[in-house]
């Protein structure tokens, strides 16, 4: 009876240190299992982190060899095409007080190209660089690109905020806007042909949507990326939207029925200490 007893008590201890062994085992597995996670989580962050700085990193080095072009043009392209413009001027009186009707065409015709081509260098230069942008808001850049499309396009163009005045935002972000709004626009040209687009802008709830809406046939944005060239376009919203936590939905509509854009980026709080912009055609001050 006794060792019945003691075999009964042995075999309870072993069990409860059978217990206590798989609870020791399974504690170890999920502690191991949430480190492992965590760990995992960690990288992921550093890398998503690390892959938004590279592109951040690029689309900057991107604005600021944009701006070396546009001031370069306006420095001394547009410097070039203004001295010849008034030496053409001079030459034109000469060639006036000789009286000689072929060459006063040819001049003619080569002031006017001259200054088609400063107008063309200016234009460039906008395109490079949206002055407009930095010294009075998303607005009025948004209203300006929109007349000079209209000049070179057979397009009706629409434009509305719900705001009077779209409050300030910090630089990166105003740009970012500005530059998805320009990519989207000229998909809806390049790939919808559309006839009409129908650009808005609007605040709410801490939170900035942009929508480009066309009449055209529609594009696939999915068979776009494929094209590597054609893509690269709309990589680039996505690409300016990641570094701003963004995101963009392409609706597909029915046949005949047009396409519709529509990204949408968090407010970012502007810096009290913005510093001024660099004026695309002003050089740095270097302190002496």
């Amino acid at each position: 009876m006794q060792n019945n007893e003691e075999l009964k008590l042995a075999l309870l201890i072993a069990l409860i240190a059978m217990l206590m062994m798989a609870f020791f085992v399974i504690s170890f597995v999920m502690y191991y299992q949430k480190r492992r996670f965590e760990e995992e989580k960690k990288i992921n962050d550093i890398e998503k982190n690390y892959n938004r700085l590279l592109l951040d990193t690029a689309l900057n080095s991107e604005e600021t060899e944009r701006r070396r072009i546009a001031q370069d043009l306006h420095d001394d392209i547009g410097t070039m095409l203004s001295l010849t413009k008034l030496s053409l001027n001079q030459l034109s009186k000469l060639v006036n007080a000789s009286e000689n009707e072929k060459q006063e065409q040819i001049m003619k015709k080569s002031q006017s190209l001259v200054e088609e081509t400063i107008l063309h260098v200016r234009r460039i230069t906008r395109d490079l660089v949206p002055t407009t942008l930095e010294r009075f808001g998303l607005l009025e850049a948004i209203e300006e690109f929109i007349d000079k499309l209209e000049e070179d396009n057979n397009l009706v163009i629409s434009f509305h905020s719900n705001t009077v005045e779209f409050p300030r935002q910090g630089q990166k972000l105003e740009l970012t806007l500005y530059r998805i709004m320009q990519e989207l626009v000229n998909n809806a040209i390049k790939h919808a042909s559309c006839s009409s687009i129908e650009i808005s802008l609007e605040i709410e709830n801490e939170m900035i949507g942009l929508r480009v809406t066309d009449n055209g046939i529609g594009f696939d944005p999915e068979k776009i990326k494929e094209n590597n060239l054609a893509g690269l376009g709309l990589l680039g919203i996505e690409s300016r939207l990641a570094i701003v936590n963004g995101t963009v939905q392409y609706e597909k509509p029915a046949k005949g029925t047009g396409s519709s854009a529509c990204a949408r980026i968090p407010v970012m709080p502007m810096s009290e200490n913005k510093p001024e912009p660099l004026h695309p055609f002003r050089r740095e001050k270097v302190n002496a």
